[in-house]
């Protein structure tokens, strides 16, 4: 894999779009040798921002909350871009796959007013020379996206490959950590083959169980037999009820064309004479009966529908007269005590006495202020004279005296013409009529054959009483069957099976055993070979280990005693730990690019040489160094010149505060 180029927008430093084209053509790594992109700058320019933004793009979400996450990529946009009103920045890297696929992985962050990182989205774009057009998807899913990236630059190999040159020290400093092991392990691919073996462990235990369960087969095979009896019987009972199905259709198809032939025929006798005299002597005892009732109706309700207004408007009155009666006991009652008072009031002398004239106008201006004041109802046809004098008994019994109307002689009257008009239409029907016809033999032939319905349906019941219990036994039989022998097939077989698997596990193990010691030679020859080129005294250390086990390295000076590497300079342990990330990347099937931020900064004249000329122009395809100005020395450029495809020099703009992307590295030198 490749990387091809890097494209900010508005990303940290670096204001606008600005991109790095890190792309070194086949031709060029093959015949010319250069393996390099060297990128320079002064310290804050945005060296170490390259590194991270090539981190984020692939594994910013790992091992981060998302509220660590806002928090950490809240100041990833541009100041001066933020200042003019833009709220959203992003960062794409394109590479190259060992496919020939070009991917474009772009994340871009969106922020509000106070600068505060809202969301983000990230696109991945792939486009082959198979594809007929890019195909662009938006990241819905973190952990989709997660193991596609692992698929072309995996996690965990990132700290072997992207990497502070001043940090990396660590790598030797952490290697008996469980994390660096971890990592280790997986570079080398040995994780692979554990997982292997633990994988046909599993199958291995899962063929035992399966032998175990398969031992049981004559058991089985018995089941079997019995399994076999009872689908034979239950294909019998399933013929004999096919059969009878197919006579019950017959007969039923019989009966149905006999009801249709007697329902014929007895549409035919309702037209015959002997029916239509039956209705017509039907139809005038109708009639009849009919004009009795009428008769009758007539002579009951004759005066009361001709009295019935009258009676209505007598019953009005009397109630009304009923009202005003009530009434004026009502009030005399109110009034009484009123009367008792005025009465015992004028008759105690006054002087001057009153006229009859003025004891009336008191009394009623009295009435009416003691009625107001009492709330006494007073009727308004308190003017009506009672004009009937009855009793109550007489008043309840003259309120229920039913009213008739003419309603029901109307319908008595309409229903004797209906039945006098079908009267005169079976005098025509009688001249016209056919002779009647006996069903007789028809009826005969109906019961017999809804007999033997009856008997086949008794018959049909019986079989499937039997077909249940047969099934039930075949449910029974075959859950015995299942818990003997499930589905483990052959005993032979999968005892062969059982044999192949432990001779594979056997196998395995041994390979696993010798690939284990030929890679950790491989790893201990080769960090040899470089931690010799590296170094200026080249017998510095009398032997070198490389832990089988542990995946650790062992340093032991000319007295063969064990040195501890944590006593070393860091400039020395720099050196280690590059000459170990040399062995590891070699040991590892990985072709990947490395990135390397400030790797020369801590090291003298010659150990910078001999990174350039033995380390960097061998150690990856495509190695990005990102150096400072600490780091420029005359020779320097010299070796980068021949050994670098294209150079580039990060211009920050104390004033505009950002950096700009120039082409020119060794321009820097003479600035």
């Amino acid at each position: 894999m490749l990387f091809k180029k890097i494209i900010f927008d508005n990303y940290k430093t670096y204001y606008g779009t600005q991109k790095i084209d890190l792309y070194i053509p086949p031709e060029v790594r093959e015949k010319e040798g250069k393996n390099i992109i060297l990128i320079g700058g002064l310290n804050g320019a945005g060296k170490t921002t390259i590194l991270k933004a090539i981190k984020d793009v692939l594994y910013g979400k790992r091992e981060i909350s998302s509220e660590e996450y806002k928090k950490v990529f809240s100041n990833v946009i541009n100041n001066t871009f933020f200042n003019e009103g833009g709220r959203e920045c992003s960062l794409s890297l394109v590479l190259e796959t060992d496919s020939g696929e070009e991917w474009t992985i772009k994340v871009k962050w969106f922020f509000n007013s106070h600068k505060i990182m809202t969301m983000d989205e990230r696109e991945v774009t792939i486009n082959s020379p198979k594809m007929y057009m890019p195909k662009k998807n938006l990241v819905q899913n973190i952990e989709q996206y997660n193991r596609l990236i692992d698929k072309i630059m995996p996690y965990y190999a990132s700290p072997f490959f992207i990497f502070d040159g001043e940090e990396v020290k660590e790598i030797i400093v952490r290697q008996e950590q469980t994390e660096m092991k971890e990592a280790i392990h997986k570079i080398t691919g040995m994780n692979s083959y554990k997982q292997l073996i633990k994988d046909l462990n599993t199958l291995k235990t899962d063929i035992e169980s399966k032998i175990i369960k398969a031992q049981r087969g004559s058991q089985a095979h018995t089941l079997k037999l019995q399994l076999d009896e009872v689908q034979s019987k239950l294909a019998e009972l399933e013929a004999k009820k096919r059969d009878f199905i197919f006579k019950i259709r017959d007969y039923e198809e019989k009966i149905d064309l006999l009801r249709k032939k007697r329902n014929k025929i007895f549409s035919q006798n309702s037209r015959s004479r002997e029916e239509i005299v039956k209705r017509q002597g039907k139809l005038m005892s109708e009639i009849e009966q009919n004009k009795k009732n009428l008769d009758s109706l007539l002579k009951e309700s004759m005066v009361p529908i001709i009295l019935k207004d009258k009676v209505l408007e007598l019953k009005r009155q009397l109630k009304l007269e009923n009202d005003t009666r009530n009434a004026k006991l009502v009030k005399q009652a109110s009034l009484k005590p009123y009367r008792q008072f005025m009465e015992s009031l004028l008759n105690i002398p006054i002087s001057p006495a009153l006229t009859s004239e003025q004891i009336s106008q008191i009394n009623q201006i009295g009435e009416n202020i003691w009625i107001n004041q009492h709330e006494i109802k007073v009727s308004p046809n308190s003017e009506i004279e009672g004009l009937h004098d009855i009793s109550s008994r007489d008043y309840q019994i003259l309120q229920n005296y039913q009213i008739r109307d003419q309603q029901n002689i109307s319908i008595l009257i309409n229903k004797i013409e209906k039945l006098e008009q079908d009267l005169e239409a079976t005098e025509i029907e009688l001249r016209n009529a056919p002779e009647f016809k006996d069903t007789a033999e028809e009826n005969e032939k109906i019961e017999s054959l809804t007999k033997n319905v009856g008997q086949l349906t008794l018959q049909l019941r019986s079989i499937n009483n039997k077909i249940q219990k047969e099934n039930d036994i075949k449910t029974n039989i075959t859950n015995k069957l299942t818990r003997s022998s499930g589905t483990t097939g052959d005993l032979g077989q999968l005892k062969e099976q059982l044999n192949n698997t432990k001779a594979v596990i056997s196998a395995l193990n041994r390979y696993i055993s010798e690939v284990t010691t030929l890679k950790a030679n491989f790893i201990k020859e080769e960090f040899s070979r470089m931690l010799l080129k590296l170094f200026r005294k080249q017998d510095e250390f009398g032997k070198i280990e490389f832990d089988i086990n542990t995946f650790t390295v062992r340093l032991f000076n000319d007295k063969m005693q064990e040195i501890s590497i944590n006593d070393r300079s860091a400039g020395e342990m720099q050196m280690i730990s590059s000459a170990l990330i040399w062995a590891l990347i070699k040991v590892s099937d990985l072709d990947l690019p490395v990135v390397i931020d400030t790797p020369l900064g801590r090291l003298d004249s010659h150990h910078r040489n001999q990174l350039i000329n033995n380390y960097y122009n061998e150690l990856s395809d495509q190695v990005v160094i990102l150096s400072t100005d600490t780091e420029i020395t005359e020779d320097y450029i010299n070796v980068m010149k021949d050994n670098s495809y294209k150079q580039y020099m990060l211009d920050y703009n104390e004033t505009k505060k950002y950096t700009l992307i120039r082409e020119g590295y060794f321009e820097f030198i003479g600035r």
